[in-house]
């Protein structure tokens, strides 16, 4: 009797970021969940339009992509990456649409007065509307969920998954010697761009300020625009990583640092109460508060051995997340998907529109 053929579900991954040669940080946790989604057995196809261009003619590019991918039949869901790139993905009909919001697309963009910017006001209002429009929504934190609009039912609170493997302790000491960091200093990593506003790297500098003002020998190490393979053993050489935030939804860096056993100090953003709330040697800070937050860098530095943050996060594990976002799938599209145990190799490609 003849072997009976599956046909693989097949998604099309609209972004706006994704790692390039010029750029190998950005958009890493969206090709972190594609890895993911073609290990559970998936075919996706990455449609990331060419870096560089004017935004208008990006767009374009895009929706004459997703016209042409609504024609071919070839996709059952197209699953968008951001506010505006997810409205684009709804200008077609003919194929289901789950919209994936990151964080200020439904929270607004907070600048460096504190308040919000009007073209982030206007995003995350387009954002909100379009839950109403589309099949379903994943959003990063409960927080954005109450944000969100359209029947609730639809929207699912599912984070960034972490590649465990990537992301996993290493000898603080062995990391140190290669990096050529002095073995008897505290180093606290701030792993975001601190000429963002919203990052406040203000605070996170006032506060590691604070501990130096005490005696303490350390230093507050910016860590942006590095490739994964850097930002791990970054991660591993630090004491401490600090995220001072005034807002996020689900920010990957705390996962990573937790993945790696290495202590987090935050504010009080997005879901990292739920993230590092129960985990020794990580604290929890009121927002824009340099007291709290120094020491909570203080009770990291006391805590001298790793923490127990890998095995706290073992339900983000990305192939524990791409399951979920799967479910959710199944939900849009009415369709049973059929899952891959064994993680068969389907190589991730990108479109015509793609950064060579």
């Amino acid at each position: 009797m003849p072997k009976k053929t599956v046909t693989p579900f097949r998604v099309l991954m609209v972004t706006g970021i994704y790692p390039t040669d010029e750029k190998p940080h950005a958009g890493t946790f969206v090709k972190s969940q594609v890895d993911s989604l073609i290990e559970a057995g998936l075919e996706v196809d990455v449609l990331h339009p060419r870096v560089g261009i004017p935004s208008p003619l990006r767009y374009a590019s895009a929706l004459f992509q997703i016209w042409r991918a609504a024609l071919s039949g070839r996709y059952n869901v197209i699953n968008g990456q951001y506010g505006l790139w997810c409205v684009i993905c709804r200008l077609q009909w003919g194929i289901p649409v789950v919209a994936a919001y990151l964080g200020d697309d439904i929270l607004g963009t907070v600048t460096a007065q504190g308040g919000h910017s009007f073209k982030g006001n206007f995003v995350a209002m387009l954002s909100r509307q379009l839950c109403y429009w589309v099949e379903a929504v994943i959003v990063k934190s409960e927080q954005m969920k109450r944000r969100a609009r359209g029947p609730q039912q639809k929207i699912y609170v599912i984070p960034d998954g972490v590649n465990f493997s990537q992301f996993h302790p290493v000898p603080r000491s062995e990391i140190r010697a290669e990096l050529g960091w002095d073995q008897n200093k505290y180093y606290v990593l701030f792993s975001n761009n601190p000429k963002i506003p919203v990052k406040n790297y203000a605070l996170a500098k006032a506060a590691v300020d604070r501990v130096c003002d005490k005696g303490v020998d350390i230093e507050l190490v910016v860590a942006t625009g590095l490739p994964h393979e850097m930002v791990v053993k970054y991660m591993n050489a630090s004491n401490a990583l600090i995220l001072s935030s005034h807002a996020e939804g689900s920010p990957n860096v705390v996962r990573e640092a937790m993945a790696c056993n290495v202590p987090v100090v935050s504010t009080d953003v997005g879901d990292v109460r739920d993230v590092i709330g129960h985990t020794k040697g990580c604290t929890v800070c009121t927002p824009n508060n340099v007291e709290e937050m120094a020491a909570g860098i203080e009770v990291a530095l006391a805590h001298t051995e790793r923490t127990t943050g890998r095995a706290d996060t073992q339900h983000l594990d990305g192939k524990v997340i791409a399951q979920r976002i799967i479910d959710v799938y199944e939900k849009a599209t009415g369709l049973k998907i059929p899952r891959n145990t064994t993680a068969a190799e389907i190589p991730v490609k990108e479109t015509a529109y793609a950064q060579e």
